[in-house]
């Protein structure tokens, strides 16, 4: 055998060959590798080739992706057979993992996992082709068939006799209350799959809609925790939630309404209403210092379940909804989602409202002009935020909404007497 198996240009063919075995590939099955290898490496391997009787008839040969070199050729000319591949790599200094032996492993973890799926939540598929779709180790192994077990524990008990919080069905269940939260730990979502799977439902595109199916086995989610603030909003019904919102006109004060109230106690809605949905809440505080007497709503920038509702209460109600939010990538992409869903008008989002809003942004949030001072050695600023991003918070976006207000002490203009009379802690008489 020669005695150069270890010289450095030759290596990449020893590693391709190691990795075709720890491939599990069989020895036997490797008729030829295709490797990149230097000039100095190809002359030396035909130079081992050459003692083989086809040696000078069949050249190696060279593409873009490498040399091609015969396996069982090179072993008759080192004098070996296949079953000595493996010998000859390690020769050359190169270890062999047992990846095949970790596949199989993993083939027999897959297959004793999925069993207990099966077993455990037999009539669940959409569940068990989604755990199936999860990765597995001798690592995870003991944290899903904990899940496993915590679910079908869930299904045990569905549905349900009554209504039950989420957080102490999962205590019961794993022994923990967040255990099934509806987050993006992917148990909840799990659960969800669940109760697809027994009552035969499609899957829900909306938060409201995974608590909305939970509901139907008698599980209760984030009901009480989950807020939407109101004002000046009319209900024609005499329920616990009209009744709420009415009084709250009545007293011209915002009101909070919970998930609950929407879901068990839904308002009946006074049709012909426009109301606006502002993201920010700060939009309802300067609201009540205006005197604004429009119907407004805050969705707290994000669209909860307990916002979906409303909105979806408020569209099947028959009222204009007009959504306004801030310009920045997350403000533009929900306000798609209530224009195209519930039919809103957006309102104060349109380019000519950003501009008009970044010409009154003040003086020092705008990116410098470049000068002959410039440290050139310093790297540029990046002023994409302050230039990109405008909040509702902005006075003109603001006025858009809300209408312009004499006492706004923000403004150049506001009025001297309003000023004085805040200092005093007296609320200015003066209209908004």
């Amino acid at each position: 055998m020669p005695s150069d198996l270890h010289d450095p240009d030759i290596r990449p063919l020893w590693q391709s060959l190691a990795n075709r075995l720890a491939q599990g590939d069989a020895p036997e099955t490797i008729k030829s590798i295709t490797v990149p290898l230097t000039r100095p490496a190809r002359a030396r391997i035909a130079g081992w080739l050459a003692h083989t009787p086809q040696g000078r008839r069949r050249p190696l040969r060279t593409g873009d992706n490498g040399t091609t070199i015969p396996v069982p050729r090179l072993l008759t000319a080192l004098g070996r057979t296949h079953h000595d591949l493996r010998n000859l790599i390690e020769a050359a200094g190169l270890h062999i993992p047992d990846t095949a032996g970790a596949r199989t492993t993993a083939r027999r973890l897959r297959t004793d996992i999925d069993s207990h799926a099966a077993h455990a939540l037999p009539d669940a598929p959409l569940l068990n082709e989604r755990l199936r779709s999860y990765g597995i180790s001798e690592d995870t192994l003991e944290d899903r068939r904990f899940l496993i077990d915590a679910l079908a524990r869930a299904r045990a008990l569905l549905p349900l006799p009554r209504p039950l919080s989420l957080a102490r069905l999962a205590y019961h269940c794993a022994v923990n209350p967040h255990y099934f939260d509806l987050n993006d730990n992917g148990r909840g979502a799990l659960l969800v799959l669940l109760a697809r799977d027994l009552l035969n439902a499609e899957q829900p595109d909306t938060p409201a809609g995974d608590r909305g199916l939970l509901a139907r086995l008698g599980i209760v989610a984030d009901r009480l925790s989950q807020t939407v603030l109101m004002l000046n909003v009319q209900a024609t019904g005499d329920g616990p939630s009209d009744r709420a919102l009415n009084l709250a006109y009545k007293d011209r004060r915002p009101v909070h309404l919970n998930l609950h109230d929407l879901t068990a106690h839904p308002p009946t809605l006074k049709a012909g209403q426009r109301m606006l949905v502002v993201e920010n809440v700060s939009l309802i505080d300067e609201a009540l210092e205006r005197g604004v007497t429009r119907p407004l709503a805050c969705t707290r920038g994000t669209l909860s379940a307990v916002d979906h509702t409303l909105l979806a209460l408020a569209c099947d109600a028959g009222l204009a909804i007009d959504y306004a939010g801030d310009h920045d990538p997350w403000g533009h992409a929900i306000a798609a989602t209530v224009r195209d869903r519930y039919r809103a008008t957006l309102v104060a989002m349109d380019d000519a409202a950003h501009r008009s809003a970044a010409e009154s942004e003040p003086d020092w949030s705008r990116p410098p002009r470049a000068s002959s001072e410039t440290n050139i050695h310093e790297p540029p600023r990046d002023h994409s935020d302050v230039e990109g991003r405008i909040y509702q918070e902005n006075s003109a976006i603001i006025d858009m909404l809300l209408g312009a207000s004499r006492t706004d002490p923000l403004q150049p203009n506001a009025s001297p007497a309003a000023s004085s009379q805040n200092l005093t802690g007296t609320q200015a008489s003066t209209p908004a």
